[in-house]
């Protein structure tokens, strides 16, 4: 019995601690997207590098990922506008969909999180209702490719 209620919290501990981390809603996405998320509320951003950061309670996950390009997302008359990393206002939240690639530095191998798209949950200090979210692309790459997660 022990045993059993062992497993049980560790299992808790563990979901809680990456509930940051997600997988896309079935969609359009790039032939080569695996269905990672990252949600977390912007906390820097330097040229086209984002840091988003999650936190429950004690524990504070980081994500650092590079956007692709600058994300295309409409003012709100609608006419087109490009939203680079540092355009972003600190204490956004918003989900990050990106793939892991592997780069090769001298000897080292690199991982670095490219952010191909981005869906807001807050928006300047205001809860996103989820019949209004949109995923906004920040990529050339076409969304051509339907996908279950």
């Amino acid at each position: 019995m022990r045993m059993v209620a062992a497993i049980v919290v560790l299992a808790a501990i563990a979901s809680a601690a990456k509930a940051q981390h997600g997988t896309a809603p079935n969609g359009y996405y790039p032939s080569n997207y695996h269905g990672d998320t990252f949600t977390g509320e912007v906390t820097a951003a330097s040229g086209d590098e984002i840091t988003l950061t999650f936190m429950k309670g004690k524990k504070t996950q980081a994500f650092v990922g590079r956007l692709e390009m600058p994300c295309n997302v409409p003012k709100a008359d609608k006419s087109p506008q490009r939203l680079g990393a540092t355009d972003i206002p600190k204490g956004t939240v918003l989900v990050a969909f990106y793939n892991t690639q592997t780069k090769k530095i001298g000897d080292k191998k690199i991982e670095e999180n490219m952010v191909f798209a981005i869906a807001f949950d807050v928006w300047q200090g205001k809860k996103v209702p989820d019949d209004k979210k949109l995923v906004f692309s920040c990529s050339t790459q076409t969304f051509a490719t339907f996908q279950v997660h």
